[in-house]
């Protein structure tokens, strides 16, 4: 007779994560005030356990440790523990986050943090071994080394734990000065002080572990774009993606692209696939298709494109999916890689009579190796850079696409990774935002057709799938489909708000532009504070034990939503022709530029904020009837990332005006492009 599996207190929570845990031995709970009364009120320290559904490492500590029965009794014994799913409650993980970064330097997932019974953190790291090794404690082991000081050395862990918190609140960083001449350095200047930084043999910057930085690339292709930086930048932020596209990190078969690189080459990924990568990636292609409309990047474009729709995109409830996992069949990477025999058979069994002939070449191309490029004889599928003049051609990419499919074929015969279905409100503007990047700069028509068909398609779904009403009958925020916390979170409103401004500016539709003021207002009377722009709503201050944080200019693991809000009020005072809007904007300015002239590659979004200088910003009042013009909408895109759209006109006649006057107006299309390229006086001398 089977017996009935036993639950702990995660047993009704909605998360994936949550549900991975719930059958722990581990007696977890979920974040909420029963954890915190026990805690309290038997004087245990708290272990808070912060992840998410598709992170590898958060699957092997959850087996070595929460599944293992002697570790869940010391656990449930000495602590209480709880369980928190990242995606659920960033304002959480960027808190002991930072913790992390006073302890250890650094952070990441899974994190594991020992707290006080007020949630002050005394300890906190993050994966913790099964088994000690090279002077690294097993978990067990900092259990009960951290269990004996909490009985033993109360006065020690105060004061670790008032070090730590006073740390947070004073900054983790220490305060630097980078002197800079004008309103911001010039993107040839930046770019130019990051050569030193650069990878020249494999691209990007640093060395292993390899981020894409999608914002910092973004902001270099619209540079590009514009014509603000020489030669020898643009080739190597080209170069630069051309290798991400070229490598593991792009999802070869589908598209789409997993969540890092762990070696300096681009070739074998951190397989997770997280939404807001995928919005960072359209929109860094989106400018890219314009300076460097290669193959990899129209079918980078088009393949993410439909990895979005059909993979992560749920109709029935109308937002994308958060996440896919990097495991399947408890193995990393295993539905994404093959080894030689596997890759063979898949291009006999489906692949084109073109791809069959050429099988030698293909596994030449794609990086195979008969004992693996991976690991247990696997291969990571990458497109070999070196040989990229052979299969680059009229001729030969035919056969690369053809690979793909066959490749794809035979993947969709494994047991695929799990999918994290809930929706995260932030990351689904994002991509709404990185849509219309697409539509907005991309060239290619079938390209710009699609993206359009997917904005259609899944606004409206949208707004219904995060917007609630509350009991004060005000229109309000869910952070997640899959638990509302009722704390409003500022990168839900920062994004949102960019969604609509973004919106309005393709459709002319009045709608976007109304809720863009009233969750702008929002924003700066709930968030603002003292100078600052803070995680959640001050109003939700006194029912958190956590600090309330100010946010950064840095980008974390997408783009920064204070830059990102920051950027939009630039845009939002031109729309509304409210000036008033920017003084928020200069209350923060100068601390901003400071941290992002400490990182530029890590404050891409930053870059793209304070580039350019108030002045040079343009609202264009158009015709809302241009929107549908081919022509129009090619031309524009030179320029997108400097004016801002307010078609709403139902005659022709047009205006382009600064933030305090209108300079020109005029009438008709042909008079408007002569603004831009007048003609040519000829010389009678």
């Amino acid at each position: 007779m089977e017996l009935a599996p036993k639950f702990n207190k995660l047993k009704e929570e909605s998360s994936l994560y949550l549900k991975q845990h719930n059958q722990n031995p581990v007696k977890w709970f979920p974040y909420g005030p029963e954890a915190l009364d026990k805690a309290r009120e038997e004087n245990k320290p708290i272990f808070l356990s912060i992840g998410y559904s598709s992170c590898h490492w958060c699957h092997v500590m959850a087996h070595e440790s929460f599944e293992d029965q002697k570790t869940a009794d010391f656990l449930n014994e000495h602590f209480v523990a709880i369980k928190v799913d990242k995606e659920e409650h960033p304002d959480i993980d960027q808190y002991y986050q930072l913790a992390c970064q006073v302890v250890t330097g650094r952070g990441g997932w899974p994190l594991s943090a020992f707290l006080t019974p007020k949630m002050e953190p005394f300890f906190v790291g993050t994966y913790y071994p099964s088994q000690s090794s090279e002077g690294v404690p097993s978990f067990l082991e900092v259990l009960s080394e951290l269990n004996r000081a909490y009985s033993d050395e109360q006065a020690t862990i105060e004061d670790n734990a008032l070090k730590i918190t006073t740390a947070i609140k004073d900054g983790v960083r220490p305060p630097q000065k980078v002197d800079y001449e004008g309103d911001f350095p010039s993107p040839q200047s930046i770019a130019k002080a990051l050569e030193q930084h650069q990878d020249n043999t494999n691209g990007g910057h640093g060395g292993a572990p390899k981020f894409p930085h999608f914002s910092y690339l973004n902001w270099g292709f619209e540079q590009i774009v514009e014509g603000m930086i020489d030669q020898k930048s643009t080739d190597f932020y080209k170069f630069t993606l051309d290798r991400i596209l070229m490598g593991g990190m792009f999802d070869q078969a589908k598209g789409g692209v997993h969540r890092y690189s762990v070696d300096e080459k681009w070739l074998v990924p951190h397989f997770e696939k997280m939404l807001y990568d995928q919005a960072g990636l359209l929109s860094t292609l989106s400018k890219a298709s314009i300076v460097h409309p290669s193959p990899l990047v129209l079918d980078g474009l088009l393949t993410t494109l439909d990895y979005l729709e059909t993979e992560m995109y749920c109709e029935e409830k109308g937002h994308f999916f958060s996440a896919q996992d990097a495991d399947s069949e408890g193995v990393e990477g295993l539905y994404f890689t093959f080894k030689e025999d596997e890759f063979e058979a898949a291009l006999m069994e489906f692949g084109s009579d073109q791809a069959v002939e050429n099988i030698d070449l293909l596994k030449k191309w794609f990086s195979i190796e008969a004992d693996g490029n991976f690991e247990n004889g696997l291969n990571v599928l990458a497109l070999n850079y070196e040989l990229r003049e052979e299969f680059i051609t009229e001729k030969n990419w035919p056969i690369i696409r053809d690979a793909k499919s066959a490749l794809l074929e035979s993947r969709k015969q494994r047991i695929p990774p799990k999918t994290d279905n809930k929706g995260v409100c932030s990351w689904n503007y994002m991509v709404l935002c990185s849509l219309i990047d697409v539509f907005q700069y991309c060239r290619i028509d079938v390209i710009k057709r699609r993206a359009s068909e997917i904005i259609t398609k899944i606004v409206s779904p949208m707004q219904h799938a995060f917007l609630t009403t509350g009991e004060d009958g005000k229109s309000h925020l869910s952070h997640t489909t899959s638990k509302n916390t009722g704390v409003p979170l500022f990168e839900d409103y920062a994004f949102f708000t960019e969604a609509q401004i973004r919106m309005y500016e393709i459709s002319g539709n009045e709608y976007f532009k109304d809720n863009a003021l009233e969750t702008i207002k929002c924003l700066l009377e709930e968030f603002f504070d003292d100078g600052k722009f803070l995680s959640r709503s001050k109003l939700y201050n006194d029912t958190e034990p956590y600090p309330n944080l100010a946010l950064e200019a840095f980008d974390n693991s997408f783009r920064s939503p204070l830059m990102s809000f920051m950027g939009t009020l630039r845009r939002s005072a031109l729309i509304f022709n409210d000036r008033e809007l920017l003084e928020k904007f200069e209350l923060i300015r100068e601390t901003s530029i400071q941290n992002i002239l400490l990182s530029p590659v890590s404050a891409g979004e930053g870059l793209r904020t304070f580039t350019y200088p108030e002045p040079v910003y343009r609202k264009l009042s158009l015709p809302k009837s241009w929107l549908d013009n081919t022509d129009f909408l090619f031309f524009i895109s030179n320029f997108m990332p400097r004016f801002i759209l307010d078609c709403k006109n139902t005659d022709d006649k047009w205006q382009i005006c600064n933030s305090k006057e209108c300079e020109l107006s005029g009438e008709g299309y042909q008079e408007f492009l002569k603004v831009f390229a007048p003609e040519k006086v000829e010389d009678t001398e």
